[in-house]
């Protein structure tokens, strides 16, 4: 309707790929609603056959999205992750945090979440030393945040306390 080619297809079989020009693309992008194996099956197959080609992909799961840097992907979003940030700024603004301090708390999350994928796939295949990270991980954001809060509750000092 817009003038744009679009195919209707199996985006993990190489011959749709190729009458799709993938080859020629600057990037590919897989968000389908397809299960997270189908999603998989295209990012392989994808970077298998066009090893130069950027690839994005959006995940279902942290574990999905461990899968899919396994295979080369460029950059993945987990489905759910910016709107579950989003309402958590806005849970955090309505119990009264000023909104300066919702986005302070939420970008050090966020910081230390993408600093912790990219720990965790490392070792995702190994279901023990996964458990074990994701433990450790709870009590250093536990420990972060009772620490935000300690810092939180202590009174500014002013040039005259020295």
């Amino acid at each position: 309707q817009f003038g744009n080619p679009v195919f209707y297809s199996d985006a993990t079989r190489l011959e749709v790929l190729r009458a799709a020009h993938v080859g020629k693309a600057k990037l590919f992008v897989i968000s389908v609603a397809e299960p997270e194996d189908v999603t998989l099956r295209i990012a392989e197959t994808v970077r298998k056959h066009f090893p130069n080609l950027r690839v994005f992909a959006v995940a279902r799961t942290r574990q999905h999205a461990m899968q899919l840097m396994d295979l080369g992907v460029h950059k993945v979003i987990r489905r759910a992750y910016f709107s579950s940030l989003h309402l958590t700024r806005e849970i955090l603004e309505e119990l009264g945090d000023p909104p300066e301090k919702a986005r302070d708390i939420l970008a050090r999350f966020q910081r230390y979440d993408e600093q912790m994928l990219l720990r965790q796939q490392a070792i995702h295949r190994d279901p023990e030393q996964l458990r074990q990270s994701a433990h450790e991980a709870a009590k250093e954001l536990e420990l972060l945040f009772e620490s935000d809060r300690e810092s939180a509750d202590k009174p500014a000092r002013t040039p005259s306390d020295s």
